[in-house]
Formats: C-alpha cells, structure tokens, sequence
C-alpha cells in the first residue's frame, strides 16, 4: 500500500480485541476496555494502535470461555462489508440467565488506511463512511507523530448512509452522510469501535453467534469550494399547481479544509408566482455539511406540466460573489373528480417554537407524507367543522422509510379521515421524544395549513397510531399531551428502553456508586412512559399485540394495560381495549389497518368536556413540565426539585369521599406551581403550593409571570427553536470538537447547526440577535470570551479559578483529565437552553465532549463531570453529577460528587 496513490485506501485485513461486555447505551461514558490494565500515564488509545498482535496474549472478560478474550482477525469481503461474530463463544449460556442484554458486546478493532498527498496540500481532504460503527479514530503509523489524547469521531450508527436519502450517484463511494475530514498525508492505524445492539441487528436466535456488520468506505474530497447535495434536499410535492409545503431546503457542503462560504441570497424561475427567501445568511464551516433553509410563498397556481422549479444561490466565498444552481424535483398531482389521491409529501418548519415568521430560521425542515381518505368527491367541499372526522397521526417503526410503499398501504384507508405520516426527522431519530416530538406537533399543525391552499378544511381532533418503536412514540406523545388526542392505537410498542433491553450489564453498575447511578437513572424518567400513564385515564385507547412477537415481547402492552388499569381501578380495563393476536409475530399486514382497528376508530365516543374529565378525576404526572400539555386544562408547571417526577391529582379517585364541598380536590407531589385554564372563557389562573399546609395560593401577579426554568436533562439540548448555535474561539482544538458536533446533529437529527467565534456570541447576545436557538460553548474562560462572560453571570454554581482547576459549588476539581459538560441558562430566552463543555485539559475536553448526547436512553442529568477513569470504569470513573435546583442552582437532594 502506498500512500502516494491517488486515493485514500482503506485496510481490508482486521485485528481486534474483544468481545467484552456493552452495557445498553452505555458506550459514550466508556472508552477502552483494556485501559484498566495500562499504566495511567499511558494513552490506552495509542498503546492499542502499536501493540504487537500475540495469540496467546489475552484479557479478563465475562463473556469469554474461561474468562478471558483476546486478539482475533477478521477480513473485509467481496461486498465491503466487515462481519465481526465469535461463534467460540457460549452465547446460549450466556442468555440463559441475563437474556438480550448478555448478547449486547463489543470489540475493539483495527486497520490501515492510506492518505495520499494531494498537489502541494500539506493536508489531504476526504470523506469517510464509518456504517454501523460507533466511534472511530485515526493514529499515525509512526505514533511518535502523534500529540494530545486520540480524537473520536461517531460513526453512522444506523447505517443512515445505506438509506436512500444517503446515496449518491454510482461515482461516489461514500454517502450524503459521509464525515468530511482532512489529515496529512501518510500512513495511518484507523480505530473502531464496534457494538453489538439488540435494537440495532435484532436477536440473532438460538445457538447463532451474534454479527456485528461494519462497513468503512473512504475516498478524495474533491470539492474546489462547495457543493449542493440533491440527495439532501426536501421539497414538497404539487397538488393541481400547488406546493405542498412553505418551506424547502437543501445540504450545501463546504470541503475540510477549504474557506467558508456564505449563502447571502436565493431565487427561482417562477419570480411572479413563486418567491423564495432565506430567513437569514446561512455560513457553512469547512467540513459540514449545513442544510440551507428557504421560505417558499406562492401567490399562484403554476402549470399542470410542472415537476422541477430551478433555484438559484448566491454564495459569498471570501471577497467573492458567486451563483450556484439547484433543480430540485416534485411528483405533480391533479385533482380529479373519480381519481384516488395517492399519498403526496409536504414540507413544513420542524421546531421548538411555533413562530413561522420569514424571519426565523428553522431548526430543521421536515417531511412527512399524507394518505388522503378514499372518497375523493368530498375534497373540495369544506364540511361543517363538527362533521370533520379525526386526522389519523401515525408513527413508523425503526428504521422505517415513510416515503417507501409499504408504510403508506399500512394505515387505515376510512373515508373522510386524513393520514399523517411524519419522520420525526428521520428514521430513528429520537425514539419520537425531544425533537422527534416536535416534529410530530408541528406537522400535526402544519397540514390544516397547508391543505387549505387546496380548499381543504380538516378537523382539529387527532388520533395517535403506531406500530413497533411508533406504538411506544403513541404511548409517550399521548401520555404526555393528553388533551390534543381524543383516541390512540398502539402496536407491538415497548414500555421503555430500559424494559426492551435491560441495562443490568451495565459496567457502571460494578463501580458506581448506587446513589450515583439512582441519580443518572432519573436522567430517563421524562421518557420512561410506565410513568406517564396516569395521564391517560379513561381516554380510549386500543392496544395491539401478537401472541408470538420476538421482537417486541407482548409483555410489554400487558404492562401497559395492567398499570393503566390499576390507575384507572378498573379490573376490566374501562376504556382501553387490549388485542392480542394469536399466532402473530411483530409485523402482519393488517396489524394496523384490521376491522377491528377500523371499528374501534368509526365508533371513537365524542370527547368529554374538561369539567367532566376534572369532576370524573386524574392525576397528572410529569418529569419535565416543558414537555408536557397537561390534561383538562390543568397543567404543572413548575417542579420542586428538577429531576423528580411531580404528580399532581384531581379529584383522585383515592381522595373522593374526604372533602365533598371542594368542587376541585388538588393534592400535589414535588409540585411547585400549577395552571388551570377555564374552557369557556379561557381565563387562565396560576396556583402555587404552600410547602408548609401543602394548600394552594392564587399567584398575585403585577407584572408578566416569572418563567419556571428551562428543564433538562442533558438530551433536551436537541430540542432547539432554531439552529443549534456553537460558540467556539479560532482554537483547533475545540474547532475540531464543534465541526464534530455540526456532523452528528445533521446525520442523527437532521438538525441544522451554525459555528461562531466567541466575540461574534458576545455581540449577537447585545444585539439580542441570538433567537431561541440552544447554544453549545466550547472552552474554558481562559480560551473563550463567551464562556468567560457567562461564568460571571454567576447563574450556576461552576468556577474556572485558575488553569488546569473547576470549582463546583464548594468543590475543588484539579484532576487531569477532568471535563465537564453541563447545561446552563440561555442568555436571553427563558425557553431555550445554553451548554459548557470544557476540561481540566485537551483530555478532559475530550471525554467531555464525547457526551454530547447523540442517542436516546444515554444516562446524563443536567450536568457530569467526567475522569479519565470512565474509560474502563464508566459512570464509575464520573467525578460528579446531577440536576441543578429550580433556580439553576446547586440541587443537594439531586446531585453526587466523589469529594
């Protein structure tokens, strides 16, 4: 292998080291598993890269036959893929006592890669695919080279770049989704981590060894200043001339290495009918890729014949002005009188706020396909607004591609019920909390608008479907927002992520302490949905299981109607029905389009008033008020103690009797303050709880209401009003880790994302240009301006007194190797959410930031401080953790410090 070919090639021979255990989304805390065995002083990273391949050499394991792994070879076949298994293994053993989690392990591998040196470039630019790996990183042959700890970047978990949004022309190798990075030219050891996850490669079956398949496909940048990625684009469809959607937008790449550009200006072929607009100059860094976000506003219908509009930018590189063209493309649909509408796409803003001022640049623009009902005649003829039946708003299952013909032929076909099909965002997204949630919302509000350009009216009444990973997303948006739905369906939906694979493998749990991993443990609580399904009472729901499903057990909609049930007291389920299907597995044709799902939604009963659900009773529960709509008219509002469940009940059926003469009986848990909003006039009153009698008290109010805090835990950062702001200062270092976060945000969640140095920060804040997006700042105060000014705001109990030192609270942090990632009030919206991720040193940074969370089910509170102990000890090496008190401040009850 040479390194002056003039392309990167990538090994195909393999040597890892493994299996060990992998607890379930545990892997961002953990590092490498053989670090314990390392003197501290050595980087356990760079000591893999170089160690001499021995058989005999071996390592402690529970996994392995005696108690012992050790090295292993594997190759790249014919296809490019990497089949990682150890058959050796007694893996029937193994799940015989600890089930699917025992399954769950990983490997650490290695390869050789070659970069060749480009013209006169003292750095070469490509992109790289890492599919189906976790992390991976890059280790000069002569190591010697090498300075500072090993830098990690996320592999494409999901395998995005296999999906068809990923692909590229057959020219290209790696994908859409591809990382762009530049190295000098040489040789190199790649790194990869590699997991095996239940949820990602499913139950290999009895006395089958489980497969990790990885693929590494790598290749020249050969991008002069930047390119726009068709693939990347998200365009409405046409219906008789007009779009379906206000928004498009498209992935504009700028290659490592090469200057930013800035997107200033946009305009289309159809100037007279059809104006376009950027709600903001759009800069992409070099190395991101950056979806551009347009406004689109159509005046007129355009011609039947129309499938593709021509979009033109005008880019900014340097002092330069240039134009860059786009023809996107749209199916063209036209209303006939007899005809079946197929189901078409739209577009729509996908965010946390509901401002759709041109103005504004949206945190994501989004798809979703619509499935119109079979009775076309009835569509150009608004009905009566209570003769509207309900939008049937339908979840895929993971990994599911709604634009595909097989999600679209799933759902019901009812006249006059409308189907939604949102993404939230992608195919695995969130689980359907946070941001995929969002995204949910707002197509849900989005279509009434859209359709109407059509002359369609549709009901405001909504009900919740899903099938799989959609049948859990059903149960959590339903429980969390009882009052937008009036019925659910749920399939083959799983309780929580912690039930579906346990997390008993967990290494942190052999090292941590357990108050420590109870803390880490609530970090889940606002998505664990056993929780929620108080909120649910006596709201209909159908529930769907097959007696034979190995995917998803059917236990687990028995959970959930037995603990709904149990809320409810009713021994025969009341109003939740509970189907389980003989002989079926996970999936069956009809699993959510059966006569009985059909009946069960005709004969939905009309919605009770909120005075009959207050008098009828509830008990609301919640774990985050941000993120809950309460039930009724009734909402908790504020919390006690961030990072506990409140539970609030009403008129509870357990307090009925014992004070007759009370027209609304509210007896709170860690509640803070309540809202309750009167139906018929919409007057809306505060309460706030006596700590004292335990009583309520009408908050007095003489100016505007004092917001409650914006709530964590860590993920909640994901869930930005509008791109996700990263202050940084002109250090390679922590350029490295922003550029980093820009990929991940945009291949996992499809978020759009800007860079800025630190004094641009400063300005934007005075200027009060900063919006409602989150912010992520990188540094400690000495290396960032932003940092500095916000550490002496004094809004959270964090110090930098000196280099190489953190002071949380009363306690001093001097370890190296220490870093902290911890969220903080946003400095201008009460709403959105600002986070520090800094270190002790480069290591810190590094271990810190390799916590930005990415992934659901990932155990983070408000804030960790992380050691370099984590590598092999996980939680177990954390320095501290928890939540912040209601006023941002230290939270004794809900945080835990080694010190």
């Amino acid at each position: 292998m040479k390194p002056d070919d003039k392309n990167v090639i990538v090994g195909t021979d393999w040597e890892a080291v493994g299996p060990f255990p992998s607890g379930m989304r545990e892997h961002p805390l953990t590092g490498s598993s053989i670090s314990a065995f390392l003197d501290p002083s050595i980087d356990p990273d760079l000591d893999f890269a170089s160690r001499p391949y021995e058989d005999d050499e071996s390592w402690p394991s529970e996994l392995g036959n005696g108690g012992r792994v050790g090295w292993k070879e594997f190759q790249t076949g014919d296809d490019g893929w990497l089949d990682i298994s150890y058959p050796e293994i007694n893996w029937d053993q193994l799940r015989s006592d600890h089930g699917w989690s025992s399954l769950q392990y990983q490997s650490i591998l290695r390869t050789s890669v070659a970069i060749p040196k480009v013209n006169d470039q003292s750095k070469t630019p490509f992109t790289i695919d890492v599919t189906q790996g976790v992390e991976y990183a890059f280790i000069p042959a002569d190591h010697t080279e090498h300075t500072g700890p090993v830098e990690w970047y996320s592999g494409d978990i999901y395998a995005f770049s296999e999906t068809p949004t990923g692909q590229r022309e057959i020219t290209s190798k790696t994908s859409n989704f591809a990382r762009s990075l530049s190295l000098k030219p040489g040789k190199y050891t790649l790194l990869v981590k590699a997991i095996y996850e239940i949820r990602m490669f499913g139950d290999p079956g009895l006395s089958v060894s489980p497969t990790i398949r990885l693929k590494v496909l790598a290749e020249l940048d050969r991008v002069e200043e930047m390119e726009v990625i068709d693939g990347l684009g998200e365009m409405p469809d046409m219906l008789d001339g007009w779009f379906m959607g206000d928004w498009i937008s498209v992935g504009i790449r700028v290659a490592d290495g090469k200057e930013d550009i800035e997107v200033i200006g946009v305009e289309s072929s159809f100037g007279s009918s059809l104006s376009l607009s950027l709600p903001g100059g759009a800069r992409v860094t070099p190395g991101q890729t950056r979806p551009v976000s347009i406004k689109l506003e159509q005046r007129r219908s355009l011609p039947s014949y129309l499938q593709s509009i021509k979009i033109k930018f005008r880019v900014k590189v340097g002092s330069e002005e240039k134009d860059y063209i786009w023809h996107p493309r749209s199916k063209h649909f036209h209303l006939k009188d007899n005809d079946q509408i197929p189901p078409f796409r739209i577009t729509f803003s996908s965010s946390s706020s509901t401002t759709f001022s041109t103005s504004v640049i949206p945190a994501s623009i989004s798809h979703a396909m619509i499935v119109p009902p079979p009775n076309p005649n009835s569509f150009p003829k608004p009905a009566a607004t209570d003769q509207l039946r309900p939008v049937l708003l339908v979840l895929h299952g993971a990994g599911v591609d709604i634009t595909e013909p097989m999600m679209p032929q799933a759902v019901p076909s009812i006249p006059d019920h409308w189907v939604v099909l949102p993404t939230g965002r992608n195919e695995w997204g969130e689980d359907w909390h946070g941001s995929s949630m969002q995204d949910v919302w707002s197509v849900r509000e989005a279509f009434g608008r859209i359709i109407q350009k059509i002359g369609i009216e549709v009901s405001n009444e909504t009900i919740l479907m899903g099938h799989s990973n959609g049948g859990q997303g059903a149960w959590h948006l339903a429980a969390r927002y009882p009052d937008r739905i009036v019925g659910m369906v749920a399939a083959s939906g799983w309780l929580t992520i912690q039930d579906y694979v346990p997390y008993t493998e967990q290494t942190s749990r052999h090292y941590a302490d357990p108050s420590l991993m109870g803390i880490l443990s609530s970090s889940l609580s606002p998505f664990n949905n056993d929780l929620y399904l108080s909120n649910l009472v006596n709201i209909p729901i159908l529930v769907i299981h097959g007696s034979d499903d190995d995917n998803v057990p059917p236990r687990h909609s028995r959970s959930y109607l037995s603990i709904l049930s149990s809320w409810a007291g009713k021994q025969d389920g009341g109003v939740v029905k509970y189907l389980e299907v003989e002989k079926k597995g996970h999936w069956w044709d009809d699993v959510i389009k059966s006569t009985d799902v059909v009946n069960f939604i005709t004969n939905i009963p009309k919605k009770k008033s909120w005075d009959e659900q207050r008098k009828e009773g509830f008990t609301l529960t919640t774990a985050n008020p941000q993120e809950n709509g309460g039930r009724a008219g009734i909402r908790i509002v504020e919390l006690d103690i961030p990072g506990r469940i409140g539970r609030l009940d009403v008129n509870a059926r357990q307090w009925r009797d014992s004070n007759p003469a009370k027209p609304l009986d509210l007896r709170g848990m860690n509640i803070k303050k309540i809202e309750l909003i009167s139906q018929l006039t919409n007057e809306k009153k505060i309460l706030l709880r006596s700590p004292i009698q335990g009583g309520w008290t009408q908050s007095v109010m003489n100016g505007p209401l004092t917001p409650p805090r914006a709530y964590g835990p860590m993920i909640r950062i994901l869930s930005t009003a509008g791109p996700m702001v990263i202050i940084c200062p002109d250090i390679p270092r922590l350029k490295d880790v922003a550029k980093g976060i820009t990929h991940d945000l945009y291949v996992y969640h499809r978020l759009d994302s800007e860079i800025i140095d630190d004094r641009e920060g400063l300005l934007k804040v005075a200027k009060g240009q900063i919006g409602e997006s989150n912010l992520v700042v990188l540094g400690r105060p000495d290396e960032n301006l932003f940092v500095n000014w916000m550490i002496k705001q004094g809004k959270i109990p964090l110090e930098f007194p000196t280099k190489g030192v953190m002071l949380i609270e009363d306690k001093v942090v001097y370890d190296r190797g220490a870093g902290i990632i911890a969220l903080h009030p946003h400095p201008t919206s009460f709403k959105a959410l600002s986070m520090l991720i800094a270190g002790n040193d480069d290591l810190g940074l590094e271990l810190a930031a390799r916590l930005f969370p990415i992934r659901t089910g990932v155990m983070l509170p408000d804030w960790t401080v992380v050691g370099p102990q984590a590598r092999w000890k996980s939680a177990g090496g954390f320095i501290g953790a928890g939540f912040w008190d209601g006023e941002w401040g230290w939270s004794n009850s809900m945080s835990w410090m080694d010190r």
